[in-house]
């Protein structure tokens, strides 16, 4: 998995900082961008995988190697030695848990959905505060964070965009970003988004006569 900072170039990095001007000429709301390597620690679910492959494959090797005296299931005795047994374990083990480690589609669906959610549900508002999103006078902050190990996005708005998020206009954005983090093309998928995103927002958050930054147009990239 490509760390932030390595998948975006200064060009792409620039071009979305671009994308973020553009989009808040048009719209009064203030467009906070992050994209982050990961939202939570996934070791232990790598270890649990690889155990769990470990002990069924053992199984299985006594089950080839046992004796079954009638018991069509499992096998009462197995001709392995223990000492066979243990290093047959160890050893798919620490190759199974290897294999996760550098291969986050495997940890991804050991985790599950649910836990990937729950880790992005807790980052994005986390984020939020910590950028001070919420500090803009008019409480027109929003932020789009981008989650790339759990492949999801979350759109975190402030009071005034609240009700924009909640009727679902915003839903195509976090669509057209999903879509290019799958097919490889996430800085441009990032940056049309945001066009898209200040284009929605713009009838429900109408840029003042004076629109003047109160956040960095700054992307935010967190290895």
């Amino acid at each position: 998995m490509p760390r932030p900072t390595h998948l975006f170039t200064d060009a792409d990095k620039a071009s979305v900082e671009d994308a973020i001007f553009d989009a808040e000429q048009k719209t009064g709301a203030e467009i906070v961008v992050v994209v982050a390597a990961r939202s939570g620690g996934y070791a232990r679910v790598a270890d649990v995988f690889g155990l769990s492959v470990a002990v069924a494959v053992t199984l299985v090797a006594m089950w080839i190697f046992g004796d079954p005296r009638g018991e069509w299931i499992f096998p009462r005795e197995t001709h392995m030695h223990p000492g066979l047994i243990l290093g047959l374990l160890i050893l798919v083990f620490a190759v199974c848990t290897a294999i996760a480690d550098t291969n986050p589609a495997i940890v991804r669906l050991a985790a599950g959905k649910k836990r990937l959610r729950r880790h992005v549900e807790r980052m994005g508002p986390s984020w939020f505060q910590r950028l001070r999103v919420r500090s803009t006078k008019e409480q027109v902050g929003v932020l789009i964070y981008v989650s790339l190990f759990e492949k999801m996005v979350m759109i975190v708005p402030d009071d005034a965009v609240e009700r924009v998020k909640e009727s679902g206009e915003l839903l195509p954005v976090r669509k057209a970003i999903r879509e290019g983090m799958n097919s490889n093309r996430l800085p441009a998928a990032l940056r049309d988004a945001i066009i898209q995103a200040g284009d929605i927002l713009a009838p429900h958050v109408p840029s003042p006569k004076k629109n003047m930054d109160e956040l960095p147009n700054e992307l935010h990239l967190i290895d």
